[in-house]
């Protein structure tokens, strides 16, 4: 079976592009989130039940649940084909962080990843629309995130001697969709 790693920053449109992809797909994929993966561990280890607080914690609890995330994931893609929606960049108290270190990079094995990207602008006013907290975010910002998550993208391609494509959500939801969906 095989895993195809799909990423963007935060306000992208990533799960909803995500979601609507998998609607199409049929039972031979499955959508796995990589944070909510790392949330499930983190409360089953009594860590937190808050996504926001994984940012929070230290570097150590942070690289042991994406281990346990990856070996789930791993596990997952020996029964069907894994649509992997996750952050390659990840901000932290301490900076960023990579979102899959080369050990979860080797469990996970994607065959191919997919980075979905927008117009700073448009991640700008997609989360000031949204509940999420801005904290000041700029579009300079975001811009530095994207250009994190392309460079994560090519070193983890050629780890994996993988390709990567991109998905521009910029217009409707079911454009960056249908293009996602005929990069599967």
């Amino acid at each position: 079976m095989s895993v195809t790693l799909v990423s963007g920053v935060n306000g992208v449109g990533l799960s909803s592009v995500c979601q609507a992809v998998r609607r199409g797909l049929g039972d031979g994929y499955k959508l796995i989130n990589f944070g909510d993966v790392m949330l499930e561990q983190a409360a089953t280890m009594g860590i937190t039940t808050e996504r926001a607080q994984l940012g929070r914690i230290s570097q150590t609890e942070t690289r042991r649940l994406q281990r346990r995330a990856g070996e789930f994931v791993a596990e997952e893609a020996e029964q069907t084909n894994v649509l992997l929606s996750t952050h390659l960049a990840v901000e932290t108290l301490t900076g960023y962080v990579q979102g899959l270190p080369a050990e979860v990079l080797h469990d996970v094995s994607p065959d191919a990843f997919v980075l979905v990207e927008a117009d700073p602008e448009t991640i700008l006013e997609r989360r000031r629309e949204s509940d999420r907290d801005l904290d000041g975010v700029t579009e300079r910002q975001i811009d530095f995130e994207q250009d994190l998550n392309r460079s994560a993208a090519l070193q983890y391609a050629r780890d994996q001697n993988a390709p990567v494509r991109f998905i521009e959500n910029e217009g409707e939801l079911e454009d960056a969709a249908e293009r996602l969906a005929d990069a599967l």
